[in-house]
C-alpha cells in the first residue's frame, strides 16, 4: 500500500455536496486529465454525511477512482475544523463536550476583617449589558463545579505578587467566608465548565475518551462500508485543521493570560499537575490568567501546562486517530492552523506543531487566502487575516518540511494544501510562483485547493480549477500539475542536505518573552544558509529520531547540522540544557543573549560558554566557521536554494524570489562531478559548463547562475541523461541571435471558456493594447493571429512576447509548440518554423477575475486588489540566428 501512495504527490480537494453523477463523474475526469492520481474527498457540507446520500456518492467517487487507478483520501469530518465528530457530540454524548477552566474574580482591597463572596453567582463568566440575552445553556451551566478559590496579592497596575492563599476548604454551599492579611488582593473564582468557552459541538481533544468520538463519528463508518477498499484504493483520512476551540475568537493571540481566555481541562491534566505540583497546584493556578512582578511561578506553571496539554493533544488526538488508521491499513495526514505563530498556541492552535504531528504519517501545511505573496515576503498584509508575511515566507514551509524530514514515520513527506482563497485573480503564474517556494523549501505532497462542483461561480474560496468549464486557465493548471509531481517526484525518497539546526520556538512562546524563529530562519535563507527546525523533544530523546552527536555533528534521521541556533528566549526548558551539558563540544549558538532563567532546573550556568551572536552577524560568524553549503559570489537575499541527493546524486534547486530583480552570478556547489540543467517543464536535460573548484578542502564545482525574477533551476549530477543541448537563459537566448523580426499585425478574437474554441468576431488590431480598456469584464482566452515571413531557416528562433495576461499557448503552422505560464513570455520555436510564410497563433487565458465584475461576486469583501490588464500587448517579436 505505501508504494502505492508514494507515487500519489498530487491528491486536491474534491467538495462533494450531493450533486449529479454525470457532474461527479465529468469532475473527477477532468482531475485525472491534470495527471493527478488520487483525490481527497471532502463534504462541504453534504446534506447526508456518513449516511445513504454520502454512500451513494462515495460508491460512484470509488467507482471512477478504479477506472482511472487513482486513490482517494477522506477529510475526516462533515465540515471544517475537524473535531465536530459529524455532529455526534450534541447528539450522544454531551457528556464528552469540551471540558474548560475559568475564572470570576473578586478584587478585595485594604484589610477589612471576614469577607463573604457567594460563589454561586460567581460560577460563570462575568459580562457586560450588551451581552445580555446572548445564547446560553442554562441547564449544562448549572454543572459548573469550583476546582479552586484562591487568592492573589496584587502588585502594581495590572501586576500581581506570587503570593497566593488557597481558600477552596473555606467554601460552604454558595459562599465563602475568609479573612486575608493587609494589602490588596484578588479572588480567583476558578471553576470547571463545559459551557462557558468554545464550541461545545467539538470534542475534547486532550480527553481519549472524547477525542475518540472522531473515530467513531467517521473512520469506523467508512471501514465498515468500504472495508475491502482500506489500504487499497482509499488511502486514508485527513485531519483540516483540528484544534484546541477553547475560544470562539477567529485569533492567533490565544496564549496564556489573554483576557477572559477559558482554558482546555481535562482529568488527566489535571492528573498530570498534581503529580508535579502536589494536591497545591491550585495555588498556582491563577499564574495561568494574570502577570506577576516576579514572573517565576508563572513562567514555570505557564511553560508545564503547556507541555502538558500538547503532550495530551498528541497522545490523545493525533496519535489515537493515527494509530487507528495504521490498524486498519491506511495512514492519518492532514495540518494544524500555523498563521503567526498560533501552531504553538491555544485557541486555533494545537499547543506543538511538531507534537501536533506525531500521529500523521506525512508533515502537513497549508498556504491559502494571500498568506504568501510573490514579490512581498515580509509585509503585513490585510487578507483573511492579517498576515505576518516574515513568517509565512521564511518560516512555514521549513517547518512543515523539517518535521517531514526528521521525524522517521513521515519517510521524507510533507503535504501543503495550497492555493484556497487566494481569489479568482490568482491564476496559474501566480500558482506556479507559490509551487516553487514550496518546492524550493522542502514540500513534496499538494492538496491544491479545490475542485468545486457547484454552479459557476461559487463563492466559497475560490479558485476552483475547473469551475463546470468556466476557468480560461484549468489546460494550464493541468501543465502545471503534471510539473509539480514530476518535481515532487524528484524531491523524494532521498535527503536534504542542511547545514544547520534552528531550535523550534515553541516552548520559547509559551511563557515569556523570545524572538520568534522567523527572524533567524530570514537571516540564513537570505545569505544561502540552509537548515532544517528541530524539536527539542529531537534533541532530548534522539534515539527516537535516530539522531546521535558525534565528532561534534548532531545527525538527525540521517540530516547533519554542524551547528544549532537557538533563536532568544526569556527562559529555556531543562531538559535542553541537559542536552548541551552532555555535548560541550557541539556548537550551540544563542542570538543576542543568552536566557535569563531555566525552566523546570537550576543549570543555567552550564550556557555560560556557549556562543551569543547578534542576529544579524549569525550568517557571517557560521561561513567564518565554515559552517555552509555552497558559495554564491554575488549578495542577493532573494536567491533560495535547496540541496538533495537523490539515487547517491547530488541536486540542487535554485529560486529567485524577487519580483523584480535578476540575479546573475557564479554558483559554486558541493558537488563531487559535473552537473546538467534540468528543464523540469519541458522534461528536457542540457549540458552547462563545469569548472572545477575546492569548496571546504574538497573537490567542488561552479556554474554561472542566471535567473529571472521568479525563475527557478535545477541541477543533477546526471552525466548518462546529457542531451547535448547546451542551456542559455533567457537573456542570451534572446542576445545570441542577430536578427529580430517584429510582428505588428494581427487578427485578434475571443471568447469565453464555457464556448472554446467557438471563438467570435475578429478585429484588426495594428498595435495590440489590453482587451480590458475596451472589455473591462471579459474572462476568457483571447486568440491572437499573425505572420512572418522567412526567406531561409534560421539555426535558433525564439518567439518573445513583451506582456501577456497571464499564460499563452503558442501555435506556429498548425502545430502546437507548448504553453508559457510565467515571464518571460518566451518559446523555442525553431522546429516548427518553414520558409516561406509562417502563420503564427497566440491564445492567451485570462484569470476568471474580470467576469465576476458582473455582479458574481460574494456579498462580502475580506481584501481589496487591482486587477491586472487583460490579453496581451507591447512588443511581441522572433528572435533569429543564423548562426
Amino acid at each position: 500500500m505505501s508504494n502505492r501512495v508514494e507515487e500519489n504527490h498530487i491528491f486536491p480537494f474534491l467538495w462533494m455536496r450531493g450533486e449529479d453523477e454525470s457532474i461527479l463523474k465529468t469532475e473527477i475526469e477532468k482531475i485525472h486529465e491534470c495527471g493527478i492520481k488520487a483525490i481527497c474527498v471532502e463534504a462541504r457540507p453534504h446534506d447526508e454525511f456518513c449516511k445513504e446520500g454520502w454512500w451513494h456518492d462515495m460508491d460512484i467517487v470509488i467507482a471512477e477512482a478504479k477506472k482511472y487507478k487513482m486513490q482517494i483520501w477522506i477529510l475526516d469530518d462533515k465540515h471544517f475544523p475537524t473535531g465536530y465528530a459529524n455532529g455526534l457530540i450534541a447528539e450522544k454524548y454531551p457528556e464528552r463536550k469540551k471540558t474548560y477552566i475559568t475564572t470570576t474574580v473578586a478584587d478585595v482591597f485594604g484589610s477589612g476583617g471576614y469577607q463573604t463572596l457567594d460563589v454561586s453567582r460567581m460560577l460563570r463568566p462575568t459580562i457586560g449589558y450588551w451581552e445580555i440575552g446572548n445564547p446560553v445553556d442554562m441547564e449544562e451551566r448549572a454543572n459548573n463545579k469550583i476546582l479552586a478559590v484562591v487568592a492573589i496579592r496584587c502588585a502594581n497596575g495590572h501586576l500581581f505578587h506570587e503570593e497566593t492563599i488557597d481558600l477552596t476548604d473555606k467554601v460552604e454551599g454558595n459562599y465563602v467566608n475568609f479573612e486575608l492579611p493587609k494589602g490588596q488582593w484578588r479572588v480567583h473564582v476558578i471553576y470547571k465548565t463545559k459551557t462557558d468557552g468554545g464550541n461545545d459541538t467539538y470534542i475534547n481533544v486532550i480527553d481519549r475518551e472524547s477525542a475518540s468520538t472522531q473515530i467513531e463519528a467517521v473512520y469506523e463508518p467508512h471501514y465498515k462500508q468500504y472495508k475491502e477498499e482500506f489500504g487499497k484504493t482509499i488511502a486514508g483520512f485527513f485531519s483540516d485543521e483540528p484544534q484546541f476551540g477553547n475560544i470562539k475568537e477567529v485569533c492567533f493571540d490565544a496564549k496564556l493570560g489573554k483576557p477572559k481566555m477559558p482554558l482546555p481541562w481535562s482529568d488527566e491534566l489535571q492528573q498530570m499537575l498534581e503529580e508535579k505540583y502536589g494536591t497545591k497546584y491550585v495555588n498556582y493556578l491563577p499564574y495561568l490568567f494574570e502577570e506577576t512582578e516576579e514572573k517565576e511561578k508563572q513562567l514555570q506553571i505557564r511553560f508545564d501546562y503547556m507541555d502538558f496539554v500538547s503532550k495530551l493533544y498528541q497522545k490523545n488526538f493525533s496519535e489515537q486517530l493515527g494509530n487507528w488508521c495504521k490498524a486498519h491499513g491506511v495512514e492519518y495526514i492532514g495540518h494544524v492552523v500555523e498563521d503567526n505563530g498560533t501552531h504553538s498556541r491555544l485557541g486555533m492552535g494545537a499547543a506543538h506543531y511538531f507534537r501536533a504531528m506525531a500521529g500523521q504519517d506525512m508533515a502537513g501545511i497549508d498556504v491559502i487566502g494571500g498568506q504568501i505573496i510573490y514579490g512581498a515576503p515580509t509585509q503585513t498584509r490585510k487578507q483573511m487575516t492579517d498576515i505576518d508575511g516574515e513568517f509565512f515566507h521564511y518560516a512555514l514551509g521549513k517547518l512543515g518540511a523539517s518535521c517531514g524530514q526528521l521525524d522517521p514515520k513521515k519517510k521524507g513527506r510533507t503535504m501543503c494544501e495550497l492555493f484556497g482563497a487566494y481569489g479568482w485573480k490568482f491564476g496559474v503564474r501566480d500558482m506556479k510562483y507559490l509551487l516553487d517556494h514550496l518546492l524550493v523549501k522542502g514540500i513534496n505532497y499538494l492538496v491544491p485547493h479545490a475542485f468545486s462542483m457547484a454552479e459557476y461561480p461559487d463563492i466559497d474560496c475560490p479558485p476552483h480549477f475547473y469551475a463546470r468549464g468556466n476557468n480560461p486557465q484549468f489546460p494550464y493548471f493541468a501543465e502545471l500539475m503534471k510539473y509539480g509531481d514530476r518535481m515532487c517526484k524528484l524531491l523524494s525518497n532521498g535527503l536534504h542536505v542542511a547545514s544547520v539546526a534552528v531550535l523550534y520556538d515553541g516552548e520559547a512562546d509559551w511563557a515569556g518573552n523570545h524572538m520568534p524563529m522567523q527572524k533567524v530562519c530570514r537571516e540564513l535563507i537570505e545569505h544561502q544558509i540552509d537548515f532544517n527546525i528541530v524539536s527539542r523533544d529531537m534533541l532530548t530523546n534522539l534515539k527516537a529520531y535516530n539522531g546521535k552527536v558525534e565528532d561534534n555533528v548532531l545527525y538527525i534521521n540521517g540530516i547533519r547540522f554542524e551547528a544549532l541556533v537557538v533563536p532568544y528566549t526569556e527562559q529555556i526548558a531543562a531538559d535542553f540544557v541537559e542536552f548541551v551539558k552532555e555535548n560541550p563540544e557541539f556548537p550551540v549558538i544563542f542570538t543576542d543573549k543568552l536566557p535569563e532563567r531555566t525552566v523546570n532546573g537550576d543549570n543555567l550556568s552550564v550556557l555560560s560558554a556557549c556562543k551569543v551572536i547578534a542576529l544579524s552577524d549569525i550568517s557571517t560568524a557560521l561561513k567564518n566557521k565554515g559552517i555552509y553549503d555552497i558559495i554564491v559570489d554575488t549578495e542577493f537575499k532573494d536567491l533560495s536554494f535547496y540541496h538533495y541527493i537523490k539515487d547517491g546524486k547530488n541536486l540542487f534547486v535554485f529560486l529567485n524570489e524577487s519580483a523584480e530583480d535578476k540575479f546573475a552570478g557564479n554558483v559554486m556547489l558541493s558537488a563531487t562531478k559535473d552537473v546538467i540543467y534540468y528543464d523540469v517543464w519541458n522534461q528536457e536535460y542540457q549540458k552547462i559548463k563545469n569548472v572545477p573548484a575546492i569548496l571546504k578542502n574538497e573537490n567542488a564545482v561552479q556554474i554561472s547562475l542566471e535567473l529571472e525574477p521568479g525563475e527557478i533551476a535545477v541541477f543533477i549530477e546526471n552525466k548518462d541523461e546529457e542531451t547535448g543541448i547546451e542551456h542559455k537563459s533567457f537573456a542570451k537566448q534572446r542576445n545570441s541571435c542577430e536578427k529580430q523580426i517584429g510582428l505588428t499585425s494581427w487578427k485578434v478574437s475571443k471568447v469565453r471558456a464555457i464556448d472554446y474554441p467557438d471563438f467570435g468576431e475578429t478585429i484588426q488590431m495594428e498595435t495590440l493594447e489590453p482587451v480590458s480598456f475596451k472589455e473591462p469584464t471579459f474572462s476568457g482566452i483571447i486568440r491572437y493571429e499573425s505572420e512572418a515571413e522567412l526567406e531561409e531557416m534560421p539555426t535558433e528562433a525564439y518567439l518573445y512576447a513583451e506582456h501577456v495576461y497571464e499564460v499563452m499557448k503558442v501555435i506556429v503552422n498548425e502545430n502546437e509548440v507548448g504553453k508559457c505560464i510565467r515571464p518571460p513570455y518566451q518559446m523555442n520555436i525553431t522546429n516548427y518554423l518553414k520558409t516561406g510564410i509562417n502563420k503564427i497563433v497566440i491564445e492567451v487565458a485570462t484569470t476568471p477575475a474580470r467576469e465576476q465584475l458582473n455582479g458574481m461576486r460574494p456579498p462580502f469583501d475580506f481584501s481589496h486588489e487591482t486587477l491586472e490588464p487583460t490579453g496581451m500587448y507591447g512588443n511581441v517579436k522572433i528572435f533569429l540566428s543564423k548562426k
